[in-house]
């Protein structure tokens, strides 16, 4: 087991440290619900109260982080690794400086400290390593910090990184 690095990575749940609390949403009866996992980036979508997963050209409208601990009993899923389901109401977490369990778009290395945002292209709500974008790309910032290093794949177990949001 490697050392901790200036926090405990809990083996439960999804975020740590948010002590302002979450917003609450409900899976959109539209969402792309093959990528609700907990840790993963959603947008706000035109009916109030509703989220989506953070997908193709959404970068302005991303809201936060689906919760797993907060979310009321009646919606959590089993376990942090199951996926939410339409019409859920969940916990989502965006307070600055917490902790969370975060997901990362496939073939990346990241480092501790690299900087993470949601790539436009990306339809999974997935974090990508920040590079500054073009002067053509607008709403494009970094979102989250990394707090370990990590070599994802293409499977999603795989593709698991502890950020901190910015």
């Amino acid at each position: 087991m490697a050392a901790d690095k200036l926090f405990r990575k809990p083996s439960l749940n999804v975020v740590q440290g948010d002590g302002i609390g979450p917003m609450y949403g409900k899976v959109a009866a539209a969402a792309t619900a093959t990528y609700l996992y907990p840790g993963k980036l959603v947008s706000m979508l035109t009916n109030d109260g509703e989220i989506d997963i953070a997908g193709t050209a959404d970068s302005s409208f991303n809201v936060g982080i689906i919760g797993y601990e907060d979310t009321p009993l009646a919606y959590k899923p089993a376990t942090r690794d199951t996926i939410y389901a339409v019409a859920d109401h969940v916990a989502i977490h965006n307070t600055p400086g917490m902790r969370f369990r975060g997901h990362l778009a496939g073939s990346q290395t990241i480092v501790t400290g690299d900087r993470l945002y949601h790539d436009p292209a990306d339809s999974s709500g997935n974090f990508s390593k920040w590079a500054l974008p073009a002067a053509t790309t607008q709403n494009i910032v970094p979102l989250a910090m990394a707090l370990e290093s990590v070599t994802s794949v293409t499977s999603y177990a795989s593709c698991v990184c502890w950020m901190q949001w910015l």
